[in-house]
C-alpha cells in the first residue's frame, strides 16, 4: 500500500501520512508527479491508460504520472513511476541532464469509482524528459497501460477535443511552449 504526506492548502506537510485511498476519499491535499517523454522530432509519447483503472480508465494520458509517497523526492518518485508504467529504465537509458523540471501546478477534480466519491487535490511537479532515442523496448504493465504511441502536439490536441484525453490537461501548453523555446 502507497502512504503519502498530507498537505496543506499551501503546500506544506501537515505532519500527516495517509494511503493514498484514505487521501483522495477525504479529499485531502498532496504531492504528485506527472512526466513527458520527448523525442528528438518534439514527439511526446502518449500512453492510453487501461481499461481496468479505477479512475479515467480507458484515456490517453502523458507519458506517466504518479503519487509522491512518503519520504520520496520528485525526481525519485518520476523514475519510479515511469518504470512501474512503462517499463523505462531511466536510469539506465536517461541522464540526469536530460530531466527538465518544468513547472507545478494544481490537480483538482472529482471522480467516481465502484459507487465511491474520489476528490483529487494535488499539487502536480511537471518534468520533461528527452529521449532521442525513437525505438524504445518498452514493457508495458497490463494493469496501467494498454498502449503507447509518439504524437505532435495538433494529435494531442485533437484528443482533448475528443474528450479522448485524461482532464488533467494544464501540462499540454507548458509542455509545447517550452519545446517552442528550444
Amino acid at each position: 500500500m502507497e502512504y503519502i504526506d498530507v498537505l496543506n492548502e499551501n503546500g506544506v506537510k501537515t505532519g500527516q501520512i495517509m494511503s493514498r485511498d484514505e487521501i483522495h476519499e477525504k479529499g485531502l491535499w498532496h504531492r504528485a508527479v506527472i512526466g513527458v517523454i520527448v523525442n528528438s522530432e518534439n514527439k511526446i509519447l502518449i500512453q492510453k491508460r487501461s481499461k481496468e483503472k479505477e479512475k479515467f480508465g480507458g484515456l490517453y494520458d502523458l507519458s506517466v504520472a504518479g503519487h509522491i509517497s512518503s519520504g520520496e523526492d520528485a525526481v525519485t518518485a518520476i523514475n519510479r513511476e515511469l518504470n512501474e508504467e512503462i517499463g523505462y529504465l531511466v536510469n539506465r537509458n536517461v541522464k540526469l541532464k536530460d530531466y527538465r523540471f518544468l513547472t507545478s501546478f494544481i490537480n483538482r477534480c472529482e471522480y467516481e469509482s465502484k459507487g465511491k466519491r474520489y476528490f483529487e487535490n494535488q499539487f502536480m511537479e511537471l518534468f520533461v524528459i528527452h529521449y532521442d532515442e525513437d525505438n524504445i523496448d518498452l514493457k508495458l504493465n497490463d494493469g496501467e497501460v494498454e498502449d503507447i504511441k509518439w504524437m505532435d502536439f495538433f494529435e494531442i490536441k485533437k484528443l482533448k477535443e475528443q474528450n479522448k484525453l485524461h482532464p488533467r490537461t494544464e501540462w499540454i501548453d507548458e509542455v509545447f511552449n517550452y519545446l517552442n523555446r528550444l
